[in-house]
């Protein structure tokens, strides 16, 4: 190949700069302190959005129940309805000169809830929605840096091993939703790890880990390499995180190669227990789609087939066809999964359409192109971290061909 002349190797450079800073991400850095006596907390956070970002006014907004340090002039707070909580939250608001990096500290401290501070752990996790978020940003992506500091006698756990660590203060850094830094303060945790790739551990707070923990491992690991094998294959996991804080609530996956098991006596040998966390591992890519539309459905029925796909791949297809008849028998009636709009049913209805009626579809193309195809489909949706339907519906486009996904819209429209 013949080298470039020089003004346009500069012209070249220069656009390739531009369209980098353009995907540039915010920065949050978090400085936590936390008592697990008293089960409080303070939190500096420090978000930097670059100066790609075109908006003149830069808004986070905070969980009313935190206590808010009024932040300097020219911030405004200001108490606003979020209906995806259906309660108010604290918005902070800075303006900004245009084509300048924006940036904003909040200090906040708190109580966290008993769900959240049991005992023996405090839980700083996405659910816990302890960190503020941009208006319906909840899960952007951001690259945080995190900083715990906790009595010397407790430990530190978050999806990422810590770069720094010293007697009671612990760093982690990261690339997640901004909701989903996590950290898990202990006296003590009880770990396990596997020695073969992909590592996975599993981690327990406070109390030494069962039988039915320890299965967890093997599981996972299972489970991880099908899907490393087949719809992760351009995004693979090395290594894999899955916490049993014991705090008796749900589980959700994380962004961050990890996951959250909170249910009590949990035991994959249970074919339910099995899909939940074959479900929640897979939301490391399918976590893109917003929450406050359609695009859900990206994020839960592909995590509900992907589930039903690994425990048709390791032969229970008695188990795979059971959960698809109980799944469908749900969906109709239902609205289409495009334009569906949550706030104008009742709230059982998010499930009917954004779980069951999604994996009904998937399940439908999957019998139309084939299994081989089908993980074609999937692995670039999840390599392209596709977050609306339009972006769905272009992969089965180039994968599948035009007439297939013309038949997939009409199925998402009707």
């Amino acid at each position: 190949m013949l080298p470039y002349p020089k003004p346009l190797f500069l012209l070249l450079w220069l656009l390739l700069g531009s369209q980098l800073t353009t995907q540039a991400i915010p920065r949050v850095a978090i400085e936590l302190q936390a008592d697990p006596v008293a089960h409080t907390f303070t939190c500096r956070y420090t978000i930097t959005v670059p100066a790609a970002d075109t908006a003149s006014v830069l808004r986070v907004n905070l969980l009313r129940q935190w206590h808010l340090q009024r932040p300097a002039a020219p911030a405004q707070v200001s108490r606003v309805y979020y209906p995806y909580f259906g309660d108010t939250v604290q918005q902070v608001s800075v303006s900004y000169p245009a084509h300048r990096a924006q940036h904003l500290t909040l200090t906040y401290s708190g109580t966290l809830d008993k769900n959240f501070a049991p005992a023996h752990v405090l839980e700083f996790s996405g659910h816990t929605i302890w960190l503020p978020f941009r208006p319906q940003g909840e899960y952007e992506l951001v690259d945080y840096s995190l900083t715990v500091q906790v009595p010397a006698s407790y430990q530190v756990r978050s999806t990422t091993p810590p770069r720094r660590h010293r007697a009671g203060r612990y760093a982690f850094a990261g690339r997640t939703s901004a909701i989903e830094p996590t950290a898990f303060v202990a006296r003590q945790f009880y770990e396990l790890t596997t020695s073969a790739r992909p590592v996975v551990a599993v981690c327990k707070a406070g109390l030494p880990l069962l039988s039915a923990d320890s299965a967890l491992l093997p599981k996972a690991q299972d489970v991880i390499g099908f899907y490393n094998r087949t719809l992760g294959r351009q995004d693979p996991i090395a290594r894999f995180t899955i916490f049993l804080p014991g705090t008796a609530r749900d589980a959700f996956g994380l962004l961050d190669n990890a996951t959250v098991i909170t249910y009590p006596n949990f035991d994959v040998a249970q074919r339910g227990e099995e899909l939940i966390l074959a479900h929640e591992i897979s939301h490391k890519w399918w976590g893109y789609g917003s929450v406050h539309d359609e695009s859900d459905w990206l994020n839960e029925a592909f995590a509900t087939y992907s589930s039903m796909l690994y425990l048709q791949a390791r032969g229970d297809t008695t188990g795979y066809r059971q959960n698809y008849d109980k799944l469908t028998r749900t969906t109709p009636g239902t609205p289409p999964i495009i334009g569906f709009d949550r706030t104008k049913y009742e709230s059982g209805m998010y499930r009917r359409v954004v779980y069951n009626k999604g994996m009904v579809v998937l399940a439908a193309l999957h019998a139309r192109v084939g299994t081989a195809q089908l993980y074609d489909i999937l692995a670039a949706t999840a390599a392209r971290r596709a977050p609306t339907t339009t972006a769905f519906l272009d992969v089965v486009g180039e994968v599948a061909g035009p007439a297939t996904r013309a038949w997939l819209l009409a199925e998402l429209s009707r």
